[in-house]
């Protein structure tokens, strides 16, 4: 069985055990781009690039 969800994830399920088998997800645009140390954005938009992929980490 395969399910949605508003986290922008697929499940595929198998419904006699009820484990997940598989988590999918679409490529994000900014997946992985590290934002640790970026000047000039405000709050807002450092939530939006983290929602679409970014992350805030030191190496």
């Amino acid at each position: 069985m395969a399910t949605g969800s508003e986290d922008e994830t697929i499940k595929l399920w198998d419904i006699q055990t009820g484990d997940c088998l598989q988590t999918l997800r679409a490529d994000r645009p900014y997946e992985g781009m590290n934002i640790l140390g970026i000047t000039g954005l405000t709050a807002a938009q450092k939530a939006t690039l983290k929602a679409l992929g970014a992350v805030e980490q030191s190496h």
